[in-house]
């Protein structure tokens, strides 16, 4: 006996749905009749990717749209925004990430310093979400973002704004030339912006820094069981009363 598509379980029509975007999903199947209408608005487990695979205007404004339903931004789970094709999709998070009440995973790609730093600043503490992530698609955009910041910068308040996270990956090379920025000062006894904050859940760090600020952040991860290193020289300020500390 042939066995019709809308006759599979819920749990195996859901497996299918995993091997789309969520537009595809939305657009072509929640007006297929009633049962599918409300799978669909039940699957706040599926991923959503926002500004990949030179998305369009149309399927944007589709997800701007769409995440800002309060039963979809409640419901949300995990979100990935880049802004490596389209340059106001973390901008728009900054506006909304707060109404994702429920958000557990988080993944920021290609995202400029000037909205990274509006989304932190946007945010209360978040206690739900347990994986967090900023990456950088090609080597120098990382460095441009990064420009002229010393290590330290964010993790502080990154960790109060995520006390619960299990999972961080923060894989990225601060570029600091012969001038900091202005608006950040180091200690005369400490080559990077100190943290004070314990993340006692955090199992998982990925992390791209200098041996000096990784053993003062490891003083701050006392649960830590995974940890991906890479490792990068120091860099001190010219005028720093480290910079010929033969110690170091």
């Amino acid at each position: 006996m042939a066995t019709l598509f809308e006759d599979l379980s819920v749990e195996l029509i859901y497996e299918i749905f995993l091997y789309f975007q969520y537009d595809e999903v939305w657009n072509i199947f929640s007006e297929l009749n009633s049962r599918f209408n409300i799978m669909i608005n039940n699957i706040s487990f599926m991923p959503i990717y926002l500004g990949f695979n030179g998305m369009n205007i149309a399927r944007t404004e589709f997800y701007y749209r769409h995440l800002s339903q309060p039963n979809v931004c409640n419901s949300l789970i995990s979100l990935c925004v880049s802004d490596k094709f389209a340059f106001d999709n973390g901008l728009w998070l900054s506006s909304h990430l707060s109404t994702f009440i429920n958000l557990r995973h988080l993944s920021l790609i290609d995202i400029k310093r000037s909205t990274f730093e509006l989304i932190l600043n946007s945010l209360s503490p978040m206690d739900c979400l347990n994986l967090f992530s900023v990456h950088f698609s090609a080597f120098d955009r990382a460095h441009y973002t990064f420009l002229g910041i010393p290590e330290g910068v964010h993790y502080e308040q990154i960790f109060r704004l995520f006390p619960s996270l299990h999972v961080c990956h923060l894989f990225f090379k601060h570029h600091v030339h012969h001038t900091i920025d202005s608006q950040f000062v180091l200690s005369s006894d400490r080559p990077f912006l100190s943290i004070q904050t314990s993340l006692s859940n955090l199992k998982s760090l990925k992390i791209e820094c200098s041996i000096y600020f990784l053993s003062h952040l490891l003083e701050h991860l006392p649960q830590l069981e995974q940890l991906n290193y890479k490792y990068t020289d120091l860099w001190l300020p010219r005028a720093h009363p480290l910079r010929n500390n033969n110690n170091l």
